[in-house]
């Protein structure tokens, strides 16, 4: 299974070249240049089979990588870049339920195969399901290049237009009644019964990014919060949600049913990978657990790095931009350094000893966020002390200014803009101090 593991790598490698280096054109010339290398690897090595077949394995792999990357660069993405830039007339299939924003209603749509758009309009897109068809006419804008600089977000996730409607868009039912659009009804109903289930909106906005990582329904202030004490990573699917996806079902289905455990776990874990969005962290996390659970019936040993290998392929035969992606860059290489500091571990443990070792890694593994929990709780009280000294240094120096005026700004959205807004009229005539940024929250407006 390691053969497999050095293809992909040596696959992603190739594409994260394409997608960073700057040239542009390289591509085939090196993808051509790699093949005459790999020929001539084998032909030099004859003697040293094993590492000659190794060689133009890798460079196989990065050769076809580059052109697998130019070849979707130029049936999928530069198209789509040649029609922005004017308005023109659209259609497409629903991808998932709208998302409200700060100046209306957006909503993911489907243009072609492999080619999705985020199309912008009014509160009438509101009403629209997963598998509806809509069309219209609107301004197409190049997602890669915005006010003419490089934009990797969305052509990472597979987003290379978005359209600013310009009229009322026409809706037919087309495909909403297709299976294929089952998970992200699901994930809604499911939104929908958090919901319902939890009256306060805090509590629900936790629930809902705990299970979908959807963290839309959280308020800022929470997430600065989450995010200050270390725990915003609870919010993105993972590998610990598919353990206990994995474990939930072990449960109910018997060991001796191997195989019916194996198709069963690997459907719902698909299920769910889909129901959540497609993330980088849940695709490998779901992937990986697909490798290991397979691996038994066919008689293979368990590789963790050829099934993160695996998953990182898989994303990138499907969307070869997504390597531009921060979260798949720190999901994988924090899977990769864990895998390798187990590696190193183990190589110090006596043989006798390393089963328990590895149970014990786990059992941390599963214990991480609770030890976190304790952490906290423990740094509590220290933690107060700090930021009462520093509320109370803000008073006393609130105290020896008694004509100091002061200007608090609050609401859920747009509190940052107004702060500035403010602070820029009246500094036309008065002494202004402003907080940085959107430090919004009690202790940093203090600091």
């Amino acid at each position: 299974m390691r053969t497999l593991a050095m293809i992909a790598f040596s696959f992603a490698s190739g594409i994260f070249l394409a997608v960073y280096l700057p040239w542009d054109g390289w591509q085939l010339w090196t993808a051509t240049a790699l093949l005459l290398l790999a020929v001539i690897a084998l032909a030099a090595l004859r003697r040293k089979k094993q590492l000659g077949k190794r060689a133009a394995v890798i460079l196989c792999a990065l050769a076809l990588s580059l052109a697998y990357y130019t070849a979707y660069d130029e049936l999928v993405a530069k198209p789509m870049a040649q029609q922005c830039g004017e308005d023109a007339v659209f259609s497409g299939v629903v991808a998932d339920y709208p998302v409200t924003t700060n100046t209306g209603v957006k909503v993911t749509i489907h243009l072609a195969p492999f080619v999705k758009a985020v199309y912008y309009g009014d509160e009438e897109l509101l009403s629209l399901q997963p598998g509806q068809r809509i069309g219209g006419t609107a301004y197409w804008q190049d997602a890669g290049c915005i006010h003419d600089s490089t934009v990797r977000t969305f052509t990472s996730k597979g987003v290379y237009v978005l359209l600013y409607g310009r009229d009322v868009p026409t809706v037919e039912d087309g495909e909403y009644a297709s299976i294929f659009f089952l998970p992200q009804r699901a994930a809604h109903r499911l939104k929908e019964q958090i919901r319902l289930i939890w009256d306060d909106s805090s509590t629900a906005g936790f629930v809902m990014a705990e299970l979908t990582g959807d963290t839309s329904e959280i308020s800022p202030e929470d997430n600065t919060a989450v995010s200050e004490v270390g725990l915003a990573h609870l919010f993105a699917v993972s590998g610990l949600h598919c353990a206990f996806l994995v474990s939930l079902l072990s449960f109910f289905i018997p060991p001796r049913r191997r195989r019916l455990c194996c198709g069963v776990t690997i459907g719902v874990l698909l299920f769910y990978m889909t129901m959540v969005g497609l993330t980088p962290s849940v695709v490998r996390a779901c992937i990986m657990q697909s490798f290991l659970l397979l691996a038994p019936l066919f008689k293979r040993d368990s590789d963790p790095i050829t099934a993160l290998g695996a998953a990182l392929l898989a994303i990138l035969l499907v969307n070869p931009f997504a390597a531009a992606s921060v979260s798949l860059q720190l999901s994988f290489a924090a899977t990769l350094g864990i895998l390798h500091a187990i590696v190193v571990v183990l190589g110090f443990v006596s043989p006798e000893y390393r089963s328990f070792f590895v149970m014990l890694y786990a059992l941390a593994g599963i214990c991480e966020n609770y030890l976190v929990l304790a952490a906290n709780y423990i740094n509590s009280p220290i933690e107060k002390a700090i930021n009462r000294h520093y509320i109370s240094d803000a008073e006393r120096i609130i105290r020896e200014m008694p004509d100091l005026k002061v200007i608090g700004v609050t609401g859920s959205y747009g509190k940052t803009s107004v702060k500035f807004f403010v602070g820029k009229l009246l500094s036309a005539k008065y002494n202004v101090l402003v907080t940085p940024e959107s430090y919004n929250t009690t202790m940093g407006v203090v600091r």
